[in-house]
């Protein structure tokens, strides 16, 4: 949880909110974790948390040894707090120890440098006690608030786009902006940037606005529903009955319903994501059907 802004928070608390929409692994555990970010700096000048790529490393393999302690100053400036290292790459054994020694969190990401400077950029310009940026799209089924989440790949935004071509409506794509009212209540909204716009593989960026008409897009939206796209791993047992659910979604502190949908060739994920919300709504007033059919089992095992 972010501490008082004046007093700025911690970079354990920066780790726990961007590692999903950065998709962050921590490359020496807790080191510098207790270290403070002042939100009031992360938009001025150089930002306390640095972005890597292969150049940065490469760089950092062929300086002389004669050049070492100005090179360790440069890189480990005081206000540095973190490193994430972009594109799936691995941090040298120098780099760790000389992070160590400086108290300095590495972080890994198998996002583009580019885009992960983006969203970091992103993340810590909208710094807020009640307010975070998070990977997933955003979209009204059912007059439901859905935020649809998965791994990269898996196939969220093409489920998107048959949903809004199905007549739901269209929030925001890959990043969603979320706020916490005062009454608990959270909404969800695109990054200025990014609004109306999707990517497809294949296709490319589209504007969905343009493609399907205004009706099809929605400027905001309370988040009812956290529907999380997993998988499917032959041999893993599922509940086919469904009296087990996945722990909630928590974000900002508020728990948000969630159902798990493996993800496998031949099934239809727009239509398992439209059951999935019915199923949701029938739920929230009161009816349960796995519930229903132990009833009527219970019953004739009673009878005979």
């Amino acid at each position: 949880m972010i501490r008082n802004k004046g007093l700025g928070f911690q970079v354990k608390d920066f780790y726990q909110r961007a590692k999903d929409l950065l998709r962050l692994s921590s490359a020496t555990g807790s080191v510098g974790f207790s270290r403070k970010i002042d939100p009031a700096r992360s938009t001025k000048g150089r930002l306390p948390i640095e972005v890597w790529g292969k150049k940065e490393v490469k760089n950092w393999k062929h300086f002389f040894p004669s050049e070492e302690k100005e090179v360790t100053r440069q890189r480990f400036a005081l206000e540095t707090l973190g490193i994430i290292l972009s594109d799936g790459l691995s941090f040298p054994h120098e780099i760790k120890e000389k992070a160590r020694n400086k108290k300095v969190a590495l972080f890994r990401s198998p996002l583009p440098q580019s885009k992960c400077q983006e969203r970091l950029r992103d993340f810590l310009s909208d710094l807020s006690p009640n307010k975070i940026r998070i990977s997933g799209g955003l979209l009204q089924i059912f007059g439901l608030g859905v935020l649809i989440m998965g791994d990269s790949g898996i196939g969220k935004s093409e489920s998107a786009l048959e949903l809004i071509y199905r007549g739901h409506r269209f929030i925001c794509d890959d990043v969603v902006s979320i706020q916490k009212q005062a009454d608990g209540i959270l909404v969800g909204k695109s990054p200025p940037l990014a609004r109306n716009f999707m990517e497809i593989r294949g296709l490319g960026i589209l504007n969905i606005k343009e493609i399907f008409g205004p009706k099809s897009t929605a400027p905001k939206s309370n988040i009812d529903l956290v529907i999380r796209l997993k998988k499917f791993r032959l041999g893993k047992e599922e509940d086919r009955i469904g009296l087990k659910f996945p722990e909630d979604y928590i974000v900002l502190g508020e728990k948000i319903p969630q159902i798990n949908i493996p993800v496998a060739p031949g099934r239809n994920i727009a239509t398992l994501i439209e059951v999935a919300c019915q199923v949701h709504i029938l739920k929230e007033k009161g009816y349960h059907a796995p519930q229903d059919i132990l009833r009527k089992i219970n019953r004739v095992l009673s009878i005979q």
